[in-house]
């Protein structure tokens, strides 16, 4: 029925009580004639598309789910990684956090001198894990009455002191803290400018109501509140309204200043402009009306377009970019956007080209500028009270890169800048403060030209087992990722979980057999691993940039199962969504890395590549250094701890191999179990010292980085072709997919096809398999011993509440809030390491 008017007369001619005649009867008839010719036209409707063939597509479109359309930029990877206090902080505040930053008197020992505030009652000890905005305790401003000094939290414990001859690195990157300081700042003009060209507000105007009554408002404010209009504008607003090309002009600014921002770091930019709603959708569109060519609004339009939710590869191209780049071929950030397009399409080849060529100009570009300014930098240093420190004479080469041992080779290492402190002590400047430090592209593309490197290696496994499989990937209609793990009408079945024989079933199975048929064949096997040495060469590179100060280690007695035990523990307790407790971990963090939001995605990007290349020994320690340097790492007051993809994905792969691979979770050389074994029997062979092993810690830079390739020579050459693999092949120790993949790739390949199982194909493609098949399974098993160990525990702690709750007839179920993080990459890495390296492993279990 059609709404009646709000009037007492057709209210009573609505009621079927109070039917009236006369002057209700002409009503009546005029409405329903009314509600008959909208229904007509309906139905009219209908029946015209019923013939013509619509009909039947139309409950097709009925019955399909609506679509959730948004704006391009929130699909941008690693958004979680961006946020923080920076998006809320007042902006004079977040630029005098970058100057504290930027400071290296403030993480000197002279500041640790600070005695603690007094308070009644003693805070509860804070552990490592809790520095950052959880050791907090009161949210409350300054001037609020209850804000009490006994809510702040004791001092932090001081840091570990650097290297002799090295500067104090600091806390927070300065090229990400420059770049989300500058972001806030043109984002918050443009909303501004934004909201002015809608409403025609002055500027005056708008910012009197932005200051808002109260005590830290303005006068106008004040008189605002109180009815009165100090400004004479008629509902605050402006007398004469604002003529079409003010507002066009106020609305190019604005875009002018969110490209801006993309440019600078399209991430941050992407959190920035969510945080405003929708204040940003259409200005681009707007200004395209009036200026179809403006660059810097077609650039902002590519970001704010809406499209389907979860669907990008879809509905995007890179033609835009593709003009975009042949109007301003100079703009490197357009060769980033464009790449990371390249790898929502799967088209990675042509992503690390934009990457590379990205990376080159952006080095070149650094050591023509570094080139340009000479000896002007001492000048100018000299006079803001900074002198040179001599130092020895050395190359200077630096090839347009960074160097391994800091951020930035600003002074070629023969000379250091230098400053006075404030107790008048000698404080040196760190490189990565200086004028001449890389600038934020450069590691951008170092970690995306990584990330896509590892992503293209995943892309071919999983094309590989579809192939396999006979199945095609078709994008579902919620924009949900197709999993191995769930594949229906396949020819084998797919990824198996809690299969005791591994992930693919039984080593004499024909789907292990042809799954390695398929992924060891020689071409393919070689392809793939060079993929992934590149991936943890880049990363590798992306993380030298962050120096780190190296403290006494917590477990220097423990032997490396317990170092490893202790790092699984620590990982998991800092997994989003935990809800483990944290090994207890001593007050002084054993070391400090400067922070960068994108620092833990990388860490365990690295250790997945480890997994991937099959070197078990060498992911032990890399792994027991990486939990320790990302409980150290701190991003307060700007950043929130990252919700890191990789760092679930690896944690899970552990938890499916200890779950699902029964020669994998049997007690190790190092357990108590083996212990009267291996009083009879001599221990595995080691390949080499164990004072070696710290060479294989992928993070961060150490004295020992020359052994990686992360000189200034390998770094020039290593873009693409031979030298690249070859840099990062030099670097890796040997492990069996080294020697199988290098050494007699033809024995292995025939092995594999062979049919005859695993032990065949490994019997021929390594010369000393059992010393490196022994070793590797025995890492392996250290590895997997807390996993074990953890789940048996959980096993048993939900039988005994299950227990519990019988006896008591009151059976609680648990409330499980852990949102599982992973994608489908967990099942290719399984499905690569179950037909590659495990079936080789059983082979001498």
């Amino acid at each position: 029925m059609l709404p009646t008017p709000p009037s007492t007369h057709s209210s009573r001619s609505s009621s079927p009580g109070l039917t009236l005649e006369g002057a209700d009867s002409p009503e009546t008839p005029t409405q329903s004639k009314k509600k008959k010719k909208k229904k007509s036209k309906k139905s009219a409707k209908s029946k015209d598309s019923t013939p013509g063939g619509k009909a039947a597509g139309g409950p097709d479109e009925r019955d399909r789910p609506p679509v959730l359309c948004i704006s391009r930029n929130k699909h941008w990877r690693y958004i979680s990684s961006y946020h923080g206090p920076w998006l809320q902080l007042p902006l004079e505040l977040l630029e005098s956090l970058l100057m504290l930053n930027l400071d290296p008197a403030t993480l000197h020992a002279a500041d640790t001198r600070v005695p603690p505030l007094p308070s009644i009652t003693a805070p509860p000890p804070l552990k490592q894990r809790e520095r950052g905005f959880a050791s907090l305790g009161d949210y409350s401003p300054p001037d609020s009455p209850s804000h009490t000094f006994t809510a702040l939290p004791p001092p932090p414990p001081p840091f570990p002191a650097p290297r002799p001859g090295k500067a104090t690195p600091p806390p927070i990157d300065p090229g990400v803290f420059r770049s989300v300081t500058r972001i806030r700042r043109l984002i918050d003009e443009a909303a501004e400018l934004s909201v002015r060209a809608s409403s025609g507000l002055s500027a005056a105007a708008l910012g009197s109501m932005r200051a808002g009554p109260g005590m830290n408002g303005g006068a106008w404010a004040t008189a605002q509140s109180f009815g009165l209009n100090p400004l004479g504008d008629s509902g605050n607003g402006r007398n004469v309204a604002m003529s079409a090309m003010r507002v066009h002009r106020l609305r190019a600014l604005a875009v002018q200043k969110l490209a801006e921002a993309y440019k600078t770091d399209e991430i941050a930019s992407s959190v920035m402009v969510m945080q405003g709603g929708s204040i940003f959708d259409d200005i681009a569109e707007r200004v395209l009306k009036v200026a179809p060519d403006d660059i810097d609004a077609r650039y902002v339009h590519f970001f704010h377009e809406k499209i389907p939710s979860r669907q990008l590869a879809e509905s995007t191209t890179t033609d835009l970019l593709d003009e975009l780049i042949a109007q301003d071929p100079h703009r490197l950030e357009f060769y980033r956007t464009r790449g990371i397009v390249h790898c929502f399409r799967d088209e990675y080849a042509l992503a690390t080209k934009d990457f590379t060529h990205a990376l080159k100009e952006a080095r070149a570009q650094r050591k023509a500028r570094f080139a340009h300014m000479g000896g002007n930098l001492g000048d100018k240093q000299r006079a803001k009270g900074v002198r040179k420190k001599k130092g020895k004479a050395g190359s200077a080469k630096t090839n347009g890169q960074a160097p391994p041992n800091g951020t930035s080779a600003a002074t070629g290492g023969s000379e250091a800048l230098t400053f006075d402190g404030p107790d008048g002590e000698s404080i040196m400047l760190h490189p990565s403060v200086l004028p001449d430090a890389p600038e934020p592209i450069e590691p951008q593309c170092l970690f995306l030209r990584a990330a896509a490197y590892l992503q293209h290696a995943v892309f071919l496994i999983e094309d590989a087992i579809f192939r396999l499989e006979g199945i095609r990937k078709v994008p579902s209609v919620d924009g949900a990722e197709m999993r191995l793990c769930y594949v229906e009408n396949g020819r084998y079945g797919g990824v198996e979980i809690g299969n005791p024989d591994g992930p693919l079933g039984r080593r004499d199975g024909a789907k292990l057999q042809a799954y390695r048929a398929a992924l060891t064949e020689p071409a393919f096997r070689e392809q793939v691993l060079g993929l992934i040495k590149k991936s943890m060469r880049d990363h590798r590179q992306f993380l030298s940039h962050f120096d780190t100060l190296e403290g006494a280690p917590g477990y220097a007695d423990a032997d490396i199962a317990q170092r490893t035990e202790y790092a699984f523990l620590l990982s998991e307790s800092l997994r989003p969504g935990s809800q483990s407790t944290p090994p207890s971990v001593s007050d002084a963090p054993p070391m400090f890395t400067t922070y960068h939001p994108l620092l833990v995605e990388s860490h365990f990007s690295i250790l997945i590549c480890f997994l991937m290349l099959g070197d078990f020994p060498g992911l032990l320690p890399a792994f027991s250094r990486t939990a320790a340097l990302v409980d150290g790492l701190e991003g307060c007051p700007v950043f929130l701890p990252p919700r890191s993809m990789a760092q679930a994905e690896f944690i899970e792969i552990l938890e499916r191999l200890a779950g699902g691979w029964r020669n994998g979770i049997q007690p190790h050389s190092l357990s108590r179990a083996n212990s009267k074994q291996l009083a009879i029997e001599a221990p595995p062979p080691v390949r080499s010292p164990k004072t070696k092993e710290h060479n294989r810690m992928p993070t961060p830079p150490t004295p020992e980085a020359e052994v990686f390739g992360l000189s200034g020579s390998s770094y020039g050459l290593g873009v693409n072709g031979s030298s690249s693999s070859s840099s990062s092949a030099s670097h890796m120790p040997p492990s069996p997919s080294s020697s199988s993949s290098h050494d007699a790739p033809s024995g292995s390949g025939s092995g594999s096809g062979s049919g005859s199982g695993c032990a065949s194909a490994s019997a021929s493609a390594y010369d000393t398999p059992r010393d490196d098949l022994v070793e590797a399974l025995d890492a392996a098993r250290i590895l997997l011993a807390p996993v074990t160990k953890r789940q048996r525990e959980k096993a048993e702690r939900a039988a005994a509440e299950k227990a519990g709750g019988a006896k008591s007839g009151a059976a609680k179920k648990p409330l499980n809030i852990n949102i599982p993080l992973h994608g489908p990459r967990v099942e290719i890495v399984l499905a690569w390491m179950a037909a590659v390296f495990l079936c080789e492993l059983d082979s001498i279990a």
